[in-house]
């Protein structure tokens, strides 16, 4: 640009001109180091260490650092150290602390912003010019300077203001009617209220900020590509077929001729190497497999929680009669789809149960169904809350209970399930119109009891867990036997008894012909009450000798044993077939902390039983006394579990805060592999319905709502080999069990000896210290003996002198 304004000034004929350039400024001289003196540069991380503030440090401000320090931060972070270019002199220095200076002006101009003295000599001549600095400015400072006039106060007085008169005093009022007058704010253009003495500008339009919005009114329509085609399909005319065959067949002489010619012979071992491969081939891989088995779903997609996680898929809730309570017992009806039944009993304390004693009350079983989720499909009555049903296996109409008081009671839903029954059928062909006139209100049947039993004969605590008992069944020869059919019901209780029922014990009540009809159905109807007991079994151990209160039970491993759990955390084995009055528990292992609340026996595992207990649960097998699993404690109390009826390796277990922990025992034993929430509050039950797809979780929390959760895929279908997978793991399990009490009791030898060892080392420094004591006796005893020594001596010495 300068070159060609001075071309244009030549030919418009004018001279340039010259502009002043500003004075070069002489270049700077970097200073030499002083000896002993080493500059670097410090970044800011190595001054937060040391504690120097870049932005409050002053030139030639000097700094006391820890040689320590230094060297460890030489030695951590090696070549990238701020101080590795001094190594070899930091190294070699041998004081606690050297200086550092800061040096702001960068007087060595090598952007270096801290200098170092690495020499003793160094260091002291700088302490000592510093030292001698500040006894100057000590010696300086102390006391007040004279003051030296230099002609600044000529000018503070000219310029100075002074008054010439007396002040002026002005004083306002204002009547005091003025004060706290009302008024009235409104809004005001400015141009009304502007004025000249006021304002210095006054407010105008400016036209060339006005807005205009230009409008245009158009018109658009789509009109799609249309065009008539047709088609049409020749169906060839169907014709019947047929095809016979017939296997190739060879008689024995002549296959054996051909099986050992020679052209077989060489075929064979022509083609060795190929089907040796097939062969082996076949050992190696699963030629039945399914390979699409492995494939996903087709609707389902990465991160589909809807999917991969257990959700909610219906839930319960009667208010008329499940209001104020919670669901105490669940079990699903076998043979029939989508009925559960739930037993809602009241949610209170012994207290509170103490307080209404005696008063009459009823409880209420429901029985719920997927097409209706608002009116029960049907209603259970009782006398008392039920806190254990089950459905009869074989039977389904029959459902026994085990109530608060220790009474068992059996309901027989044979001639309302026909009545349902009718009912979905008409309802089904009904058609909507038809539905909509009738506007009926839903009845629910309630069904009464069929048995129960009498108080004398029931147990004495509340009824914790019933079973019907298998077909083949048979307690003793005079005792309970099912006869091939499932009649047979075990109830459990705290009190120490498990209790036999038959369903099929009914005493005819004795009729008088005279009798009229409500008499007779009045003498039927007492029957109902007076159920009592085919059998009873008292739980006794031997060692020590006592009662015990079974809380849970599962069928054992063998013939008559059984396994029970108690309300203290044991977990015993109950031989059924003892002599009457004999000790039946065989074995008894205390693992939990509190009830065990569940006590359940693998769907896959016939030797394997699950016990939860409230903060952990475990694994037995037979033929050990401890469990072969124990898991970790759990964040808050466990209320419930059960099996998956589908995978050998998950475990399902209910907490107090609502929510599931998913168990799979080949994928991680130490932590739940999932956590799926339920509902806010505690949960109480939960049963599996034994389909396999879909596949639903009936849960039963304290407020009295039913959860029918719908398992995923990958929770419901089990994985390549797992049932053998987890039998090795519960085969490592009890070899880890085994291995722990065969090494207790090795450290249990070991420490013997090692006690054994100490006593011994501990008598001989009890010996060897008798023996150092100072005795008096002893001492004087030697003095005396020395005495002896010396008159006997005398003689003697005196004649060899002499």
């Amino acid at each position: 640009m300068a070159t060609m304004s001075a071309e244009m000034m030549a030919l418009l004929g004018r001279k340039p001109v010259e502009v002043e350039k500003p004075p070069t400024p002489p270049p700077r001289v970097a200073e030499e180091h002083p000896f002993g003196v080493v500059s670097l540069y410090l970044t800011d991380s190595t001054c937060k260490m040391f504690s120097i503030d870049k932005k409050e440090v002053k030139n030639n401000q000097h700094f006391v650092v820890d040689t320590k320090s230094v060297k460890e931060d030489i030695s951590l972070k090696g070549a990238i150290s701020d101080f590795h270019v001094v190594k070899g002199s930091l190294m070699n220095y041998t004081e606690e602390s050297f200086l550092l200076r800061y040096i702001g002006d960068d007087r060595y101009i090598n952007d270096h912003n801290f200098e170092i003295i690495c020499t003793k000599e160094q260091r002291e001549s700088i302490e000592k010019a510093l030292a001698e600095k500040l006894a100057e400015e000590d010696t300086r400072g102390s006391g007040p300077r004279i003051w030296i006039s230099l002609g600044s106060e000529a000018e503070i007085v000219a310029e100075s203001v002074t008054a010439t008169r007396d002040p002026i005093l002005i004083r306002a009022t204002k009547k005091r009617r003025d004060f706290y007058q009302k008024i009235a704010l409104a809004d005001r253009d400015s141009l009304e209220t502007w004025s000249s003495s006021q304002m210095e500008c006054r407010p105008f339009k400016d036209p060339s900020f006005d807005k205009y919005m230009l409008e245009q009114d158009t018109a658009s329509q789509a009109i799609p590509d249309t065009k008539d085609t047709a088609a049409q399909t020749v169906q060839k005319v169907h014709r019947n077929n047929q095809v016979q065959y017939m296997p190739r067949t060879m008689e024995v002489p002549e296959a054996k001729a051909v099986l050992s010619s020679n052209e077989m012979g060489d075929f064979l071992t022509a083609t060795k190497p190929k089907y040796v491969d097939a062969l082996q081939q076949n050992e190696l891989f699963d030629l039945c497999e399914d390979d699409f088995s492995s494939f996903v779903d087709d609707d389902y997609q990465h991160g589909d929680h809807a999917i991969t996680s257990v959700s909610e898929f219906q839930s319960f809730m009667d208010l008329n009669y499940g209001k104020s309570k919670m669901v105490s017992a669940i079990d699903w009806m076998p043979g029939k789809r989508g009925i559960v039944a739930a037993a809602v009993s009241a949610s209170s304390s012994f207290d509170e149960r103490v307080q209404v004693a005696g008063r009459p009350c009823s409880s209420h079983v429901l029985l719920w169904t997927f097409q209706d989720p608002i009116h029960p499909w049907m209603v259970l009555e009782s006398s008392s809350d039920i806190f254990s049903l089950r459905f009869n296996p074989v039977k389904p109409h029959l459902i026994a209970g085990g109530c608060y008081n220790g009474q068992v009671i059996l309901w027989d839903i044979t001639k309302a399930q026909e009545k349902q029954d009718r009912k979905d059928r008409r309802e089904a062909e009904e058609s909507s119109e038809d539905k909509e006139k009738k506007k009926s209100v839903t009845m629910t049947p309630v069904v009464l009891f069929t048995l129960l039993s009498t108080m004398k004969t029931s147990h004495k605590a509340i009824v914790s867990d019933i079973h019907w008992l298998p077909k083949d069944f048979q307690l003793g020869v005079e005792g309970a036997q099912n006869n091939s059919e499932t009649n047979l019901i075990a109830s459990v209780s705290v009190d120490g008894t498990i209790t036999f029922w038959d369903v099929t014990k009914k005493d005819e009540p004795e009729l008088d012909e005279s009798w009229s009809d409500e008499r007779k159905y009045a003498a039927f109807e007492e029957k109902k009450y007076a159920w009592t007991p085919l059998y009873k079994i008292d739980v006794k151990s031997e060692t020590p000798a006592r009662q015990v209160g079974p809380l849970k039970m599962a069928r054992g491993f063998k013939g008559t044993t059984y396994y029970c759990s108690t309300e203290f955390g044991q977990v015993m084995e109950v031989d059924l077939n003892m002599p009457t009055g004999a000790a039946n528990v065989t074995g008894i292992t205390a693992v939990h902390q509190g009830p065990v609340r569940v006590l359940l026996r693998s769907p896959f595992f016939d030797n394997v039983i699950l016990s939860v207990g409230i903060w952990t649960f475990a694994l037995w097998r037979d033929g050990i006394e401890k469990p072969m699993y124990v898991s970790r404690s759990s964040e808050g109390y466990l209320t419930t579990g059960c099996w998956s009826p589908t995978r050998p390796a998950v475990i399902y277990i209910g907490l107090i805060d609502g929510t599931i922990e998913v168990w799979d025992l080949l994928d991680q034993s130490h932590q739940p592999s999932m956590t799926a929430l339920v509902s806010s509050c505690q949960l109480t039950s939960m049963e599996f319905w034994k389909l396999s797809t879909p596949q639903f979780l009936a849960v039963g929390d304290i407020q009295g709502i039913l959860h029918i959760m719908e398992i995923p895929r990958i929770l419901r279908r089990a994985s390549y080999k797992e049932k053998p997978a987890m039998k090795n793991f519960f085969s490592r399990q009890q070899a880890w069990v085994v291995d722990v009490e065969t090494r207790a009791k090795g450290r249990g030898t070991e420490i013997a000896k090692r006690e054994a060892v100490k006593s011994a080392e501990k008598e001989r420094e009890e010996q060897f210290f008798k023996t150092c004591t100072w005795d008096d006796q002893a001492e004087l005893e030697y003095q005396q003996f020395e005495e002896q020594c010396h008159s006997s001596f005398q003689p003697t010495s005196v004649a060899h002198a002499a």
